[in-house]
């Protein structure tokens, strides 16, 4: 998203340590934990590389309960030929509030290949993640209109996969907000000056009608998830807790149409940000992908932790399994389409 701004692992950890720091105080077992590499993000088919790394905190009574950025990581991927190219990083924008550094190469990633992504530090060694890439996956968005669901306002969205045959597919639906700044420029006393810093000039001009534009567009690799329902009872989300719940994303296995077309509908609750004149500003993209069922089965996972509910004594722990060797987290493999759904009105 997650696509790709990957906070599950480390925020779910970082919920933990929240968690319980309020109320009464719980007792951390006095044994000894270990620091671990965590590499949490996705390979999509036809994208370049890009995943988030960290080290996670053992949560014990002799921890120093400290994030740190894992400054001196070295990242590298390996394709199915042996191949190797050495990744790069820095400190982000996110690096802070994600405490992870990002890993990328323009590299693209191919559909059907494997690859392995591996990051070393000193301390800890190396962790690595090897992952099948699925087929490019073959949908389509076949109709948007806007409504409301469990007295939500929402953008019902209608997606149409042509499953293959002969082989397991499993699906995610989602939808995020990719934050972006837009600069609007006007032409005035013959240089390009900033609406912003005009407005009453750029308003005079406009209504006269004699006003020449320009807009400069920024898109951030930073994403506000918007809640999801579906009604549909062959998914994973109306099994588990029923048709009027909001989740993070829909989940869905071709079990019941393997090798035909399934259509299925899902309604995108729409944010405030059209109603706010302060909210995040951004686009709104849709995704519909193909997942490996290991990335699969974290998602369904991480879809049923809740961490309002997940640290009290009547609910059930939720074990969250990864595929890093000698680390934790996960890399997901992906092929996807997206959907450009929505720009918010920059009152231009």
């Amino acid at each position: 998203m997650m696509h790709r701004f990957i906070r599950t692992g480390l925020y779910g950890l970082l919920a933990i340590l929240l968690a319980t720091g309020c109320g009464k105080d719980l007792p951390l077992p006095d044994v000894n934990g270990e620091r671990k590499i965590t590499l949490l993000g996705e390979l999509i088919a036809g994208d370049s590389i890009y995943f988030r790394a960290g080290i996670s905190i053992p949560l014990s009574g002799k921890s120093v309960l400290s994030f740190q950025l894992p400054v001196g990581m070295t990242g590298v991927v390996q394709d199915g030929d042996g191949a190797a190219t050495a990744l790069n990083t820095y400190v982000d924008t996110s690096s802070y509030k994600l405490y992870t550094l990002p890993y990328f190469h323009s590299k693209k990633i191919n559909d059907g290949n494997v690859y392995t992504v591996s990051c070393n530090y000193a301390e800890l060694g190396t962790a690595s993640a090897t992952v099948k890439i699925p087929a490019q996956i073959d949908a389509l968005i076949t109709d948007t209109s806007s409504g409301k669901y469990a007295n939500d306002s929402v953008w019902k969205i209608k997606v149409l996969i042509k499953d293959p045959a002969n082989t397991a597919n499993y699906y995610v639906i989602e939808a995020v907000k990719q934050l972006m700044n837009v600069k609007g420029y006007f032409m005035n006393l013959g240089a390009w000056q900033l609406i912003d810093d005009n407005r009453q000039a750029y308003e005079t001009l406009k209504a006269s009608g004699n006003v020449v534009t320009k807009f400069d567009t920024t898109y951030y690799r930073e994403y506000i998830r918007n809640a999801i329902y579906t009604a549909d009872p062959n998914t994973e989300n109306v099994y588990d807790a029923g048709s009027f719940t909001p989740s993070k994303r829909v989940l869905l296995k071709d079990l019941r149409f393997n090798g035909n077309l399934y259509e299925t509908d899902v309604y995108v609750v729409k944010n405030s940000s059209t109603v706010f004149s302060d909210a995040p500003k951004g686009r709104i993209i849709i995704y519909v992908k193909s997942v490996t069922a290991e990335y699969y089965k974290f998602l369904k996972a991480y879809e049923t932790y809740s961490s309002s509910t997940g640290f009290t004594t009547t609910e059930q722990p939720v074990k969250m399994e990864g595929n890093v060797q000698n680390g934790m987290g996960i890399v997901g493999g992906v092929s996807q389409i997206k959907y450009i759904f929505l720009k918010d009105n920059w009152n231009y």
